[in-house]
């Protein structure tokens, strides 16, 4: 144990890293995967039993479910809620800013157990990480054997899309190095984060479906395991939204047309820009081409538009008439001379 006036002398940062020690004479943890348990043997939630919302008459968001039962991508998933720098991967993910210093549970954890080479490494090769992009460093001792890490975005709600555009590029990027580096298990963790005001759940469509369109890929058939490494508060919006990118049967692939969300992004589960769908359709050399449902009609906001459409042109038109069949006084015609009567 340590004196009252030793902890009192020591920095905080030392402190963190006393808190981090493992006990005397024990090994520290290290978690395999052959441990930790498939999506594809994780039952489901309440039994199974889901809910018929086509018994309230209110029509499924998609047709036909966009992501389609897979037994092969689900014995891909792992959702695990536990300490990342414990696992016995190829890679984990490492969520830092951009200088590489950022503190926080889930950095300090990772720096803590990889020793000061990291550390080292960092400083003295990698330098910095910008937002967006991804750098690779050594495991040192960490019992993964490289680190990648990469920079989430800040979230403003003005600038909601170029936040959404740039926490895809995070994963796209992260899944592409682990392609080059043709690595077969991979520890992700949550890269946004709300420390940088991204919601939770927002960050975790995206990241689910950018997740899901790259195992669909036979570029990434290499790939045997990726862990959904998450702490508590992430875990029960993991639990809720993985079933809707991973259902683990045709109920659940069924269920999923009500409970996903109108835009699923392109083909790569990126965000498509409403703008930029405008101008290729208006393009007549060009044709849309996505895998995400055309925007379904709004009786609603049709109805009022007519209505009033209807409205407008049948002033022109009286207007019109009135004027034709009007006398030289400028005074209307009567109904021998209108048409219409007016």
């Amino acid at each position: 144990m340590f004196s009252l006036q030793y902890l009192l002398s020591t920095p905080v940062e030392g402190l963190m890293k006393l808190d981090s020690m493992e006990p005397l004479g024990l090994a520290p943890r290290v978690v395999e995967i052959k441990s930790l348990t498939r999506w594809s043997q994780t039952p489901p939630a309440h039994g199974g039993l889901l809910a018929d919302y086509s018994l309230s008459g209110e029509l499924p968001a998609h047709k036909h479910c966009p992501f389609p039962y897979n037994p092969t991508l689900n014995h891909k998933v792992v959702l695990w809620s536990g300490d990342i720098s414990e696992l016995s991967v190829d890679a984990i993910v490492h969520s830092t800013n951009e200088s590489m210093s950022e503190r926080s549970p889930h950095s300090d954890r990772i720096h803590a157990r990889a020793g000061r080479g990291l550390r080292d490494e960092i400083i003295n090769e990698v330098i910095e990480c910008r937002t967006g992009s991804v750098r690779v460093t050594q495991g040192h001792n960490l019992p993964a054997r490289f680190v990648i890490h990469t920079v989430g975005p800040k979230y403003n709600i003005k600038y909601q899309t170029a936040a959404e555009n740039t926490l895809h590029m995070c994963y796209r990027n992260v899944l592409q190095k682990a392609r080059e580096l043709n690595l077969q298990t991979l520890g992700m963790c949550v890269i946004n984060s709300v420390r940088r005001n991204y919601p939770p759940d927002r960050g975790a469509h995206i990241a689910l479906r950018t997740l899901r369109r790259h195992l669909e890929l036979a570029t990434y058939s290499h790939l045997d395991a990726v862990v959904l490494a998450v702490d508590n508060a992430d875990l029960s919006i993991y639990e809720v939204l993985l079933p809707l990118y991973f259902p683990r049967s045709s109920a659940e692939e069924a269920h999923s047309r009500w409970l996903l969300p109108g835009d699923i992004g392109g083909s790569l589960g990126e965000p498509v820009l409403p703008d930029r769908q405008i101008r290729i359709i208006d393009n007549p050399h060009h044709a849309l081409a996505s895998k995400s449902e055309p925007p379904r009609p709004n009786p609603e906001k049709n109805a009022h538009f007519f209505f009033f459409l209807s409205l407008f042109f049948y002033d022109v038109t009286r207007r019109r008439a009135a004027w034709l069949c009007a006398d030289g006084d400028g005074r209307p015609a009567g109904p021998s001379r209108g048409a219409l009567g007016l």
